[in-house]
């Protein structure tokens, strides 16, 4: 059709990546379970190559195991896991934070500040910690120019966030005490970026990673492998 920008419409298999994906990540489709093509072909109403073509994306990704004769599974939460992916971001993530410290709008980081003051105000609520913790990490990544070190650490956020709301935590005060412990730590990673310091941007940020690793071995996990 003229005139239709072809390039901004998603691929079927694109779209339904990013619906497994997402409900992954957030535990829907639980660890294990069974990725049937002709299930999900119905339910999404393509046919079943798009879904073929997504699960194999998935595989690539992390997300799924696809087992001969049995087809793709949602991959299990693996302790060794977290230990990896946190590696990764303790790698790469001080790194990307020390380049964007310039980078960041002033604006951003006040904007950002008065969210996570309200999250310290209520640190029972996890769902506003966790789109205050996104919101931190993911404006060190926007104002990168390497596509190539975004699209990782676009990765790493996904298999982090999946851990995270697969976490269980003993009881709510120890999860609230969490919470406030790396609230603050986002407050120092906002607040070296404010005084525009790249080597105290990159060293709280590491420290904060390696906290949140530690942090999370100690967590409970649903259907976790040993």
């Amino acid at each position: 059709m003229a005139g239709t920008d072809f390039g901004s419409v998603p691929s079927l298999k694109q779209l339904a990546y990013d619906n497994l994906k997402q409900r992954i990540i957030e535990g829907e489709l639980k660890p294990g379970f069974r990725l049937r093509e002709e299930d999900l072909s119905t339910e999404m109403n393509i046919s079943r190559a798009p879904i073929r073509e997504a699960l194999n994306m998935l595989e690539r990704d992390g997300f799924t195991t696809i087992v001969p004769r049995k087809g793709a599974i949602v991959a299990e939460v693996v302790k060794e896991d977290i230990y990896y992916i946190w590696e990764m971001r303790a790698l790469l993530e001080p790194y990307a934070a020390r380049l964007s410290t310039e980078l960041v709008p002033l604006e951003k980081t006040a904007e950002v500040k008065k969210r996570l003051l309200t999250v310290l105000d209520h640190p029972e609520d996890l769902p506003r910690y966790v789109n205050s913790d996104l919101e931190v990490h993911q404006m060190l990544a926007d104002y990168l120019e390497n596509r190539f070190l975004k699209n990782t650490l676009e990765n790493m956020k996904a298999h982090s966030l999946r851990i995270r709301w697969a976490a269980e935590y003993d009881n709510e005060d120890m999860q609230a005490s969490i919470v406030e412990a790396a609230t603050r730590e986002h407050m120092e990673i906002v607040c070296a970026l404010e005084k525009r310091e790249q080597d105290l941007v990159y060293q709280v940020v590491k420290q904060h990673v390696e906290n949140s690793a530690k942090r999370l071995m100690g967590a409970n996990y649903v259907n976790q492998k040993k």
